[in-house]
């Protein structure tokens, strides 16, 4: 958020939600929860299971964003469900971070029974949270796992196998495309891929400024 002001961008971040009455109480990763739960930007809000705003640190220093939520990850309570968030956390702690303190949400926040693949409407309909999001949090790096996190991030079509292992820009964000942990339990020999791309995170988490 901008220093120089901040009114500024109070109403900017619920404009780009959509809301149009508003008290001017800071936004914070609290309201936005409630936002989320009250959203109706796209057809889930109607047969919406669950949703889950994210996980982890508010205050993080590494940011993930995974794909859509599974109703076996809602039920866990994470963003990631089963061996792909075992294997996610062990990502993580190989680059001597505790998973706790990193902040993991969605790209598509809520499930619906039968939700297969989300659409393009629907990642586009709930971009606005996911930016406002990195916004509060304000991590050094994000890290997108896969197609539709990255899609959501970066505002691309492009495949995941095309733009992972470098990184690209949302406003002052550094962020990096890599494989989703899921992706990577049905091919193995990805695994290294993925670790390259997470030792670049691990650098550029390591520089000062």
């Amino acid at each position: 958020m901008s220093k120089n002001n901040p009114l500024s961008d109070i109403l900017k971040f619920y404009k780009d939600l959509g809301v149009t009455h508003l008290n001017l109480n800071p936004p914070s990763l609290e309201s936005l929860e409630k936002g989320i739960g009250e959203c109706s930007r796209c057809g889930l809000s109607s047969r919406r299971s669950g949703f889950l705003p994210g996980w982890g640190s508010p205050r993080a220093r590494l940011m993930f964003v995974a794909d859509a939520l599974s109703a076996e990850a809602l039920q866990e309570g994470s963003p990631v469900h089963g061996e792909a968030w075992d294997l996610l956390k062990k990502i993580i702690k190989a680059i001597d971070i505790n998973p706790e303190d990193v902040f993991i949400t969605n790209a598509v926040k809520c499930h619906s029974e039968g939700m297969a693949k989300p659409s393009s409407n629907e990642i586009e309909a709930c971009r606005p949270w996911l930016l406002n999001q990195i916004k509060l949090v304000n991590p050094r790096v994000v890290v997108a796992l896969g197609a539709v996190a990255a899609q959501s991030v970066l505002a691309t079509d492009e495949a995941i196998s095309a733009i992972r292992g470098r990184f690209y820009y949302l406003e002052e964000y550094p962020v990096m495309p890599t494989f989703h942990p899921e992706y990577l339990l049905h091919n193995p020999k990805s695994k290294g891929e993925v670790w390259h791309d997470i030792k670049m995170v691990r650098e550029r988490l390591g520089q000062g400024g």
